[in-house]
């Protein structure tokens, strides 16, 4: 979705700029683009979170080692 403001007669840049960022936070449509960007599939977090797991007792045993 593309959004467009076109400048007022007499309006400052920095008016329109403000314009453009309200219309974009109002049409939501950075937020659907960093969802899109940052999607992960739900199979990857499941792996993720396993592997989080197998880190912290790897930490844990070497800690364990050194002491």
């Amino acid at each position: 979705m593309s959004s467009y403001v076109k400048r007022k007669e007499k309006e400052s840049f920095e008016a329109l700029m403000r314009r453009f960022r309200r219309m974009v936070i109002m049409s939501k449509t950075m937020t659907e683009a960093k969802e899109r960007r940052f999607h992960v599939k739900p199979i990857t977090k499941s792996k993720r979170r396993a592997a989080a797991v197998r880190k912290v007792k790897i930490k844990a045993k070497q800690k364990k080692e050194l002491y």
